[in-house]
């Protein structure tokens, strides 16, 4: 099985002092299609702003391309 494209560890984030995610885990191969799903307020796109580095501070391991992206700018 190839490497993930995306690997996320232990991904935690806060929004001031409230901690929203808590040791989200995921992996993306290539050609992979992943959905996030959930009710209200569980968390997706607080996840994928996290995933992004929009969202501060955050903890865990964020890899792309082996990669790790936790502490790196958005952009």
């Amino acid at each position: 099985m190839p490497d993930p494209l995306l690997s996320v560890k232990g991904l935690e984030a806060w929004y001031g002092e409230s901690h929203v995610l808590h040791g989200v885990a995921l992996e993306v191969r290539a050609g992979e299609l992943v959905t996030v799903v959930g009710r209200n307020g569980a968390g997706k796109t607080t996840t994928m702003k996290s995933i992004m580095g929009m969202v501060r501070p955050r903890t865990g391991s964020v890899k792309f391309s082996g990669v790790e992206t936790i502490g790196l700018p958005s952009y």
